[in-house]
């Protein structure tokens, strides 16, 4: 399962190695960041997920963002 972080919105989609497909799942309201962590809770608990992966919102020239610390502080939570 994937997560493509932002500050008002969390798209979510999860992938399949075997078949190598993704698929979207829904967009996430949240606030300053921060979802409904009981929402997020549910979907990974109906898709149970080998893996959650956090998208890593860098720059054009790869350094780090001013969100990539707010990511990796979803990430961690």
């Amino acid at each position: 399962m994937a997560f493509d972080y932002g500050l008002r919105r969390i798209g979510v989609a999860v992938g399949n190695c075997l078949l190598g497909t993704t698929t979207p799942l829904s967009v996430l309201p949240a606030k300053d960041g921060v979802p409904d962590w009981s929402v997020l809770k549910r979907l990974v608990d109906e898709w149970t997920p080998d893996l959650l992966v956090v998208g890593e919102p860098l720059n054009m020239d790869g350094s780090p963002s001013e969100l990539s610390a707010q990511a990796s502080r979803f990430a961690r939570r």
